[in-house]
């Protein structure tokens, strides 16, 4: 498998998430965080994303970029990278499975989704 998982984030989640997954899986080569802190704009923030990504395609074939929330700075700067090159795709809002299991599975990216959806459910007992 030759691609990289990109975790962007509001804050330091991205790294924290990394952390999270390495602590579970062990230290995943190609995984990687960008955060985002409440001094960066869009653009600023898509020129280091922009300049990250080039980096990492040079070493990849792909990335998947797994950002916090659907319209946020993060989200909407990943969209940036879909638009300029096709060996980037972009999942919004993830959780510690579909970062696992990102990094240990081959499957695209709308299996992934598939496989991981699965595990977010409601565990109380009673009925609403």
């Amino acid at each position: 498998m030759n691609r990289a998982i990109l975790l962007l984030s509001h804050g330091n989640l991205a790294s924290a998430m990394k952390e999270s997954v390495e602590l579970i899986a062990g230290i995943q080569q190609q995984l990687f965080a960008l955060c985002m802190d409440d001094q960066v704009t869009l653009d600023s923030f898509s020129r280091e994303l922009e300049a990250a990504v080039n980096q990492l395609l040079d070493r990849y074939k792909e990335i998947i970029i797994l950002a916090d929330i659907k319209g946020g700075t993060p989200c909407n700067a990943a969209t940036l990278q879909v638009l300029k090159n096709s060996r980037v795709q972009v999942i919004a809002g993830f959780h510690l499975g579909l970062v696992i299991e990102s990094c240990l599975s081959p499957v695209s990216p709308k299996e992934l989704l598939a496989n991981t959806s699965r595990s977010i459910c409601y565990i109380n007992p009673h009925k609403y």
